[in-house]
């Protein structure tokens, strides 16, 4: 969940073949005639695209190259895509588009597009066209993606920071925002409320360190909104704006960016799913008969899924390399140890009697999650949103699981019964 924006990686040779080669040294005069701007692109439909993206753009206009260099390169096509994206070893690259196609290929996915010319004297212009273009050459294209802290926006940052001397760091790299990767991460995947829940899940305590503005920059909306408060030295020495000019070159009619995100989309369906539990929790035995294979499969399933989910989030802790994942207390919520719990649980409520392998399972799984709770109170980790989602179903179908498995209390003999039996 960093921002990141897809542009097919068969498209660069499609584009090259309608006459737009791009030379070895598409800037050979310096700095003099070049026009240095950020393009920031707005959330798009697919989950990868609501972070955003944006590129830097650089017009000569003494050869009339323009050319929008754009590091969210990446292929789905790579057959160790999967494996590269859950262990870390994500491969992304950079690549220099026409700016004008690449900025209509925006525009038919209605996504809003903002172009910010920065005042860089000609030295600075020449020393950023130099920097991308020795980037984006084959020997050095590819970079390892972190969706945080390495990433188109992050790379577009600290090509302009690297031009200004560290300008951007020293005034950033100190002030504290509100903000931390998890807000940013739930606010903007929130029209996608299976992946909003699934990041949070996933996410571990380092997710929720406030983060600096500096940080903040790895969504590019956050680095347009900063750049408009930089200042740089005139000709004359005084400080003027860094964005020159600013023009908004689309208006999407989708809806605008999400603000600030408040819970989980998917947040009210926990306690439903609680509700729904404790249906199936009987008070008689004629109750019990009637929601006994419903409350089994209900088991199976919850116990199934959190399991499953769980050895993901354990999977992720120990075998990748995005740190963000680590040390994630979500596991005492969707546990591996649920996926044991399945089977036994669902055969004791069809069974009416429970093991004491059974018992003990799900009384782990729901001391684990009341843990749960009260880690998100005073643990590191924000976990507000997964408690919601999962612990209302953790009890429901805990008590579910006593009352069809508690023993049935002995039925009163008839007087003609009690008579006999004297």
């Amino acid at each position: 969940m960093a921002a990141l924006a897809l542009v097919v990686a068969a498209a660069a040779p499609a584009v090259r073949a309608q006459g737009a080669a791009i030379p070895r040294d598409p800037f050979p005069f310096g700095g003099a005639s070049l026009r240095v701007s950020v393009l920031t692109i707005g959330p798009g439909d697919a989950v990868f695209e609501r972070f955003g993206h944006n590129a830097l753009r650089i017009e000569d206009a003494l050869t009339g190259v323009d050319l929008a260099y754009n590091w969210g390169m990446f292929s789905f096509e790579d057959p160790q895509f999967l494996r590269r994206f859950l262990s870390g070893d994500t491969r992304y690259w950079v690549e220099a588009f026409p700016s004008t196609w690449l900025i209509e290929m925006y525009i038919a996915q209605d996504r809003a597009v903002t172009e910010q010319v920065l005042a860089l004297t000609a030295a600075q212009r020449s020393a950023i066209a130099q920097l991308v273009v020795e980037n984006a050459r084959p020997e050095h294209r590819f970079y390892r993606y972190d969706y945080f802290r390495d990433n188109c926006s992050t790379r577009v940052r600290d090509a302009l920071d690297r031009a200004l001397g560290g300008a951007l760091e020293r005034r950033y790299g100190t002030t504290t925002t509100p903000w931390s990767y998890r807000s940013e991460s739930v606010r903007l995947t929130a029209p996608d409320a299976l992946a909003q829940a699934g990041i949070d899940v996933a996410l571990g305590p380092r997710a929720d360190v406030p983060m600096t503005a500096w940080q903040a920059m790895f969504i590019p909306m956050r680095l347009r909104d900063y750049l408009r408060e930089v200042t740089v030295p005139g000709p004359d020495g005084a400080p003027i704006p860094l964005v020159a000019q600013e023009e908004e070159v689309f208006r999407p009619a989708r809806a605008p960016e999400p603000a600030e995100a408040r819970g989980l989309s998917l947040g009210a369906w926990g306690p439903l799913l609680g509700v729904w539990m404790l249906l199936l929790a009987p008070v008689g035995a004629a109750a019990r008969r009637r929601t006994r294979i419903p409350a089994a499969v209900m088991a199976a399933a919850w116990y199934g899924l959190t399991g499953v989910v769980g050895l993901l989030v354990l999977g992720m802790w120990i075998g990748s390399a995005h740190v963000f994942w680590y040390r994630n207390l979500n596991l005492l919520l969707a546990s591996p140890l649920a996926l044991a719990a399945s089977v036994p649980a669902a055969r004791a409520i069809l069974r009416g009697q429970a093991t004491p392998l059974a018992r003990r399972l799900v009384g782990a799984l729901v001391a684990m999650a009341l843990l749960g709770a009260l880690a998100a109170v005073v643990g590191p980790q924000h976990m507000s949103g997964t408690v919601l989602l999962l612990l209302p179903a953790h009890l429901g179908l805990a008590l579910a699981f006593w009352r069809h498995t508690r023993p049935l209390p002995a039925a009163p003999l008839s007087d003609a019964a009690s008579a006999a039996a004297a």
